[in-house]
């Protein structure tokens, strides 16, 4: 029991807190930094596809003598630089790009906007088989609007819908090339037009990256004079 008179003293640095006091909340910084890295890497992406077009001839070539002749081909036959690349600059470029979607929306909602969409969309809308179509566009237009127009939206998205398309087409002439019942290669010049498909999609690809950079570049500057 404390004394009489006793009062207790307060830790350092403490302060009562007022009537109707509320803590200043500070919004999330603008992801300059991100939009930056997010840029290259998807860039990055785009120039992947374009050496992948680039070196298709000699992989088609590689591939002829695969098919030709399988129990004898080297395991690394129709591998290309541009195809050890892909892989990890695509999970880079989509988590930096899934990133910076999410501090975008993190700092419209901060702001007391109501951005709409699906909740976090930009980390599991390219997942789901069909609907990943519309899912990511929906959700970079949640992020955007009053932002950028529905043009370069546009521009970006059914550019890489049409890369993408372009892309799975490429796997068509290796099923026409081969006699399915033996797998022996039997139309070898089936192969050829991989090599037109596969600058299709580098250029729909690089195409969808100048707008997705005008996305980045314009949002985030935006962002920026509202902070």
């Amino acid at each position: 029991m404390a004394p009489p008179g006793y009062t207790p003293m307060a830790p350092p640095g403490y302060a009562p807190m007022a009537p109707g006091y509320a803590p200043i909340t500070v919004p999330p910084a603008v992801p300059n930094s991100i939009a930056l890295w997010a840029t290259i890497l998807t860039g990055a992406y785009a120039a992947v596809s374009v050496l992948g077009a680039v070196t298709a001839p000699a992989m088609v070539e590689q591939l002829k003598e695969t098919l030709a002749d399988p129990q004898n081909a080297s395991p690394f036959a129709g591998q290309s630089i541009a195809s050890v690349l892909s892989i990890p600059v695509a999970i880079a470029s989509f988590v930096l790009l899934a990133l910076w979607m999410s501090k975008i929306r993190a700092a419209r909602t901060a702001h007391g906007e109501k951005i709409g969409g699906p909740p976090a969309v930009e980390w599991w809308g390219w997942f789901v088989p069909l609907a990943n179509v519309v899912l990511p566009f929906l959700g970079m237009r949640a992020i955007t609007k009053a932002r950028v127009g529905m043009g370069v939206l546009l521009g970006w998205w059914l550019a890489y819908i049409a890369s993408t398309a372009i892309s799975i087409a490429a796997v068509v002439p290796q099923l026409t090339a081969i006699d399915l019942s033996t797998g022996k290669l039997t139309h070898p010049e089936a192969l050829d037009p991989i090599v037109g498909l596969m600058w299709g999609s580098a250029i729909a690809m690089v195409i969808s990256w100048v707008f997705l950079a005008m996305i980045i570049r314009t949002t985030t500057r935006r962002e920026s004079e509202l902070s």
